[in-house]
């Protein structure tokens, strides 16, 4: 286990930034030292509990929203699930879920999707929630696998399903191989789904790390429920770009075949955050879109959330050596314009001095992410309200 003050930048899911047990938020940032002075100091407040990490978020109605996320424990990992009013959220208490899968050890989960979205596919009361877990009854060498939950928030009564990224082209748009014919100790290392609406669930996945001299090959891919059909993004046509899908909005509402992703990229060298539009009835993925922190030369920048906004879309984003930014991206038709970055100031709030923080969601103007402050090692999470823009 990778603790939130060990901040390296890697490729992949399980790789990038591991704050807990699995993947976790893309960059954990020193928060004393390296956060600047000068960004917007909003109100900065702590949700939850101690222990209680938040990973995604999406509207529920009437206000509400549903929290993904994990709760710290043993040297692991439990899922949770929260449903409520953010302005109520302080001290709340969170649902602890246990997936129905063979000797889990550990799991958490990423991003969630509600009746609110997608009526037909969730029922009213229920909600959608993807994630990772670990067993120790995987296969050798397998570390995290993906989940998918459809439930009530307590967990009672819900189905699980697990998934994992095909190694060999079975059940792949293309059949095309997450481990090359060359390659023939290579295995999928990790599945890691970290948001989902629609029909779709998207994340990235780790290959067998002995491949290529120890380093991990990381990719992202897109799951399709209903056809249980997985595509693998080839950027610039490689499958080999250190690129994540850490977000998904179905764009025209239920129903819809076209969406927008959100993620990290190395394909034009050094991580950049991304958006890419995505058919799902014809397949085709439009041109990805490059972002740097505050539109200037970084050597990381990523993009962990999204979410509509009037004109474009609001984002969250974490750049080594900077604080968690809240991103308006427009959007013109199917293109993309020039980003607006509202950074937070968390290390500057009464809630630290800290050790790490994040920045993992967005809903509306609220960015939500971890802090670790250095009164504690126990992770917290703040909620940060940029002010209207």
């Amino acid at each position: 286990m990778k603790m939130a003050r060990a901040i390296p930048v890697l490729s992949g899911g399980a790789a990038a930034a591991l704050v807990m047990m699995a993947a976790a938020p893309a960059l954990a940032s020193p928060a004393g030292a390296t956060h600047s002075r000068s960004g917007i100091h909003p109100g900065i407040t702590s949700i939850l509990r101690s222990g209680d990490t938040v990973t995604g978020v999406r509207g529920a109605g009437g206000g509400s929203v549903v929290l993904t996320g994990l709760l710290a424990a043993n040297g692991g990992s439990s899922a949770i699930l929260f449903r409520g009013h953010l302005a109520t959220a302080a001290g709340a208490a969170v649902s602890v879920l246990r997936p129905a899968f063979r000797k889990v050890t550990s799991a958490t989960f990423y991003g969630p999707n509600t009746h609110l979205f997608n009526p037909r596919a969730i029922p009213r009361g229920q909600v959608r929630a993807v994630g990772s877990y670990l067993s120790s009854a995987a296969p050798q060498g397998v570390r995290n696998q993906g989940m998918i939950y459809l439930g009530p928030v307590s967990g009672r009564g819900g189905a699980w399903t697990s998934i994992d990224v095909p190694a060999y082209g079975r059940h792949v748009t293309g059949h095309v191989r997450a481990c090359p014919r060359s390659r023939r100790k290579c295995f999928v290392m990790d599945t890691i789904p970290h948001s989902t609406m629609g029909n779709l669930v998207v994340g990235n996945y780790d290959l067998n790390p002995t491949v290529r001299g120890g380093v991990v090959s990381g990719n992202a891919f897109i799951y399709n429920m209903t056809r249980r059909q997985w595509t693998l993004l080839r950027m610039h046509g490689s499958l080999s770009t250190k690129s994540t899908f850490y977000g998904i909005w179905q764009d025209g509402g239920p129903g819809s075949p076209r969406y927008t992703l959100a993620g990290g990229s190395s394909a034009r060298g050094g991580q950049r955050g991304f958006l890419i539009n995505y058919n799902e009835r014809t397949g085709t993925f439009g041109r990805p879109a490059f972002y740097t922190y505050k539109n200037r030369p970084a050597v990381f920048t990523h993009f962990d959330g999204i979410t509509a906004a009037r004109g474009g879309f609001n984002l969250v984003a974490v750049s080594n050596g900077h604080s968690p930014s809240l991103v308006f991206i427009p959007r013109r038709g199917r293109s993309f314009g020039r980003a607006r970055w509202y950074p937070v100031n968390v290390g500057a709030s009464a809630l630290c001095p800290c050790t790490a923080v994040t920045g993992n969601t967005v809903w509306r103007n609220h960015i939500m992410g971890l802090f670790v402050p250095k009164s504690s090692p126990a992770p917290h999470t703040y909620l940060a309200t940029v002010p209207a823009r």
